[in-house]
Parts: C-alpha cells; structure tokens; sequence
C-alpha cells in the first residue's frame, strides 16, 4: 500500500514539474496582474509605469489600475520580493528563451500559479480517495493533464489559484462532514472562500453553493449548531476578503468600488453579465473551443458525478452540480464568454475539480470510455499548452496541429540554456507528462478491461473524434461563438485569413488525439487489465452476488 502512495504522489509531483518546465509568451492577463504585484512593491496601487502596455486595466480619477482582483497579487508580492533579493531579474534579462523581463512573469507563476496548481492536484486526489480508493491519483493526473487546468497552470492568470481555494474549502468542510460539528474547520473553509472572491470574484457562487452544502448536514440541523457553523463560515468569509476591501480603499477610498466597474464592457448589465444564453452555452462546452470539445474525458466527471449521487454521497453530487451550473450560468451571460485569448473557456477552470474528482468513480465503472478519453483529452492539453494555448478565436485552434507538424514550440527551461523552442527544448515537458502518466497507470488497481469494455472506449473515441473534427463547422456551432467575440467589439472575428483559421480547425488534432486514446486504452489492456476468473470461480461469484443482494 505504501508502494502505491508514492508512485501516486510521484506522478502528481512530476505534473507540477511538467508545468514548472514551461516558459509561456506574454499576455494581457499575466502582465496585469504582474504590473499590480510591480505596483504593490512600490507602494502604490496605480500601474500608469508598466511595465508593458497591457489591455487589462481600468482608468479611474486620472490613473491606470489592474483590471485583475488584487488576490492574486498580494498572495504573490512576497515571492516577488524574494526574487529581487536573488537578483532574477537581471538572469531574466540574460536569458535566451524570452525578451527583456518577460520571464520574471514566469518566475513568479511558478508560486502563483503552479505551486497553487499542485496543491489542487494534491486536494483533488485525497477527495477522490475518500469515494474511490486507489483511483485518486489517476483522476489528480487526468485533470492536471487532461484539462484547461495545464496550460492555465503554465501562466500567470488567477483562475487556477482561486479554483485551489475554492477546492480546498470544499475539502476541508467534507472532512469535517465525515466527523463530529467543528465551527474551527468551517471557519477556516470560509477564510479560504472569502479570499478566493478577493482574487476572482466570481468564486462568490462557490461560497454560496458551499452554504448549503455545510447546511445539508442532518445531524447538525438544531439551531445551535446551525448558528455555530454557518456563523463560523460566515465570520471567516468576511476575515477572507478584508485584503480585498483594504486595497479598494487604498486604490479608490472607497471599501467596495472594484476596478471592474471602470471598463465600459463590464457596465452593461451585472459588471458584463446578462441574462443566460442557450446558444452561447452550447459555444462554451461544444465549439472549437469547447470544454467538452477539448477536454471529452470531463463527460466521465458527469457520469461519475451520477454514480456518487447513486451511492447515496447526495449532498457531494448536488453540490458538484450546484458550482457547475452557476458557473455554466453565469459565463453564458457574459459579453465575452471565453474572456479572449485561452484555450478553451477559462471561467469555467473552477468546476475542474469539483468535476474531476469524480473521474475516479468512471474510471472504475467504466474503464474503457474514462482511459479513452483521458488519453485524447492529455493529447489535446499536451499539444496546446506546449504550441499556442491562447488562442483568441474558434477556428485559430487550427494552429495547435501546425505548429506541431513544424516542430515549433513554446520556450521552456531548457530554452533558457540555448535549446531553441524546437523538439530539443520540449523533450523534458513530453518526459514529465509521460512518467506522470506511466506511475498513475501504476498506482492503480487492476482493471477489468472486458472485449466489451474495449469497444465501448474505442467507440467513444470514434465519436469524440467525428464530433471535434466536424461538428463545430457543420453545426455553426463555431460561426456563433465568432459572432459573439464581433458583439463584444472584435470586428474582425470572422476573417479567416486574418486569423490563420479554418473551417475544420481540430481536423488534424482530432485524428492525433484519438490515436492517442487507442494507445492508452492498448497499453492499459496489456498492463493492467484483471483477467477474467475461470468460469466456475465466476459462476459461483454471481451466485454468491446473488445471494448477497437478496438477503442484504
């Protein structure tokens, strides 16, 4: 059992490592929120001296502000200073792999956004465990690599840090479930939530959702004990977004103006968010850019998240369903529904975990289709978090497959050493991910992978593959989420030519991936599969199942 515990946390760790390895090209949202921790450091709030010129900011009373919620940065602000300490930007300077000081934007994602991307694996593991033991560390390594959770995790943005605090809140109050009441523990639950909303505001549907889970508790339903809980969830809420009210009075003298407020798109309807749309849901999760597109093997999280309801874990399942449907709601309301540039609709980074824990559940019930997708989903993260992960329209995701074909890449560590960004910088990323996976496959207990099992996860993949390859074009799927981007103010969204699209961007992805589940579905069938027993021993098996359920 041991032996099993440290290949399962040795293939989490090389997840964070793989993550570590990248080097990712400047963005908006990274600089922003770089400019805000540049800013805090020199004891102000304004970002008017830049660094870099970034479109993420709001004016406000004659001065520029970070667009981004100040969470982020202040987590970050004491790793910044250290790195000045060890003079990193002066080696960023010198380095090979990016320009000028870009790179300081990568040291500090390796605290801001890796470490915090590690914690969640490690979180979404031992969740797992407590339903499913001995698949946890199988899902950690499907979400870490199979989801917008990589690339996310390789740049600078806050999605993946509030996402871990958000998680981390919901696991210590289902620790808390499985014993006596603990005010202390749900207070500590709440002080996490209440900073998560000070670093993505939206996260606010999180703390509500995770309300009344802490209030579904039965045996803790008298009046005593429900002014206890929720007033300790309550008290360390408020403890939590304290940071977030000392900045907006220090930025703006005023405790509750956000910068948010400042951005004309933001001040139509709730800070940019109208009323839900069943077209631009249908964008988010099956377009180009889809979640369920790009990232299939969450559809085992949804089965999964069934199979706990029927275990009689109801509470666990309905909150699961609670975050993905406010988020679902929220984000098919907002003006620009993929926030620009991502891989795929990065608002949504937040229900990862709460939808990934329950992959354990699949991968055990349903092995063949959970392997099947997990190898396409690893292969489509895989090639756009190391070729281009933020790409700004539907069909630009064409460049995934043509970068690839030509051997270009994004810079990692070994950039930094001369290695270029062709196939002789990327090889230490590919070896994490790889040993990453081949120890999870380890961790795990034998599987029975029947012929039956087999064809169903070959069919999966047959109908992903169909799907991603033509189905975003043919449906119109994609045309609409470009109609939305023009709406939000890009007029040139539709221009193929000017955005290197097509009309079938996943057509050459969609076969690579697909080939990709084969593999891990083969590999798994010669590795770890559980002979069937002989037929008397299975016979007398049913018999005694039987029997167990007539008289149980």
């Amino acid at each position: 059992m041991l032996t099993k515990k440290r290949l399962a946390l040795t293939a989490i760790l090389l997840v964070g490592l793989s993550s570590a390895l990248m080097l990712q090209n400047w963005s908006d949202n990274q600089s922003s929120h770089y400019d805000l921790i540049r800013a805090l450091d020199a004891g102000r709030t304004t970002i008017d001296y830049g660094p870099y010129p970034t479109k993420d900011k709001a004016y406000y009373k004659g001065h520029w502000y970070s667009a981004r919620a100040p969470g982020l940065a202040i987590y970050s602000l004491p790793f910044y200073e250290a790195l000045k300490v060890l003079d990193a930007p002066a080696v960023a300077r010198a380095s090979h792999a990016l320009r000028g000081e870009d790179e300081m934007i990568d040291f500090v994602g390796e605290w801001g956004t890796v470490l915090p991307a590690l914690v969640l694996l490690l979180l979404v593991w031992r969740v797992a465990e407590n339903f499913e033991p001995g698949y946890g560390a199988a899902a950690a390594v499907i979400v870490g690599l199979g989801t917008m959770l990589l690339p996310f995790s390789t740049l600078l943005f806050s999605h993946v840090f509030a996402a871990m605090l958000g998680f981390a809140a919901f696991a210590i109050m289902l620790r808390e479930r499985a014993g006596p009441p603990r005010p202390l523990l749900l207070g500590a639950a709440g002080l996490l939530m209440g900073y998560a909303v000070s670093s993505e505001y939206p996260l606010a549907f999180v703390a509500l959702v995770l309300g009344g889970y802490l209030l579904s508790r039965r045996d803790a339903l008298t009046p005593r004990l429900v002014a206890m809980r929720a007033g300790a969830y309550v008290a360390g809420g408020l403890i939590g977004i304290v940071p977030l009210l000392l900045y907006n009075h220090a930025a703006f003298h005023s405790w509750t103006h956000l910068a948010y407020s400042n951005i004309p798109q933001q001040q139509k309807g709730f800070f940019g968010i109208s009323a839900p749309s069943l077209t631009v849901l249908a964008t988010l999760l099956f377009d180009s850019r889809g979640l369920f597109t790009l990232c299939p093997v969450l559809a085992m999280g949804a089965v999964g998240t069934v199979l706990l309801y029927r275990r009689g874990h109801r509470a666990e399942a309905l909150t699961i369903a609670g975050v993905c449907v406010c988020y679902l709601g929220y984000n098919s309301g907002y003006y620009l529904p993929f926030g620009g540039g991502s891989m795929g609709p990065r608002f949504l980074i937040t229900t990862l975990p709460f939808l990934g824990f329950p992959i354990a559940l699949a991968l055990r019930r349903a092995p063949g289709a959970t392997i099947a997708l997990a190898g396409a989903s690893i292969a489509v993260a895989v090639v756009a978090t190391i070729t281009h992960p933020l790409v700004g329209y539907e069909t630009e995701t064409v460049v995934w497959g043509r970068l690839l074909g030509q051997g270009f890449f994004q810079p990692t560590i070994a950039s930094a050493f001369g290695a270029g960004r062709g196939w002789a910088a990327i090889w230490p990323f590919l070896l994490a991910v790889a040993s990453a996976i081949v120890l999870a496959a380890w961790s795990l207990p034998r599987l029975q992978l029947s012929a039956r099992a087999l064809g169903a996860g070959a069919l999966a993949l047959l109908a992903w593959g169909l799907f991603a390859a033509l189905a975003p074009t043919v449906l119109g799927i994609d045309h609409r989420g470009l109609e939305s981007i023009v709406k939000a103010g890009d007029h040139t969204a539709l221009s193929l030519t000017l955005h290197h699209g097509s009309r079938y961007p996943l057509k050459t992805l969609a076969p690579i991936a697909t080939v990709a589940g084969l593999l891990a579905l083969s590999a798994m069938r010669l590795l770890r599969n559980e002979p069937d027993p002989p037929r008397g021993r299975r016979d007398a098996g049913a018999r005694t199942g039987s029997h167990s359920v007539l008289t149980s």
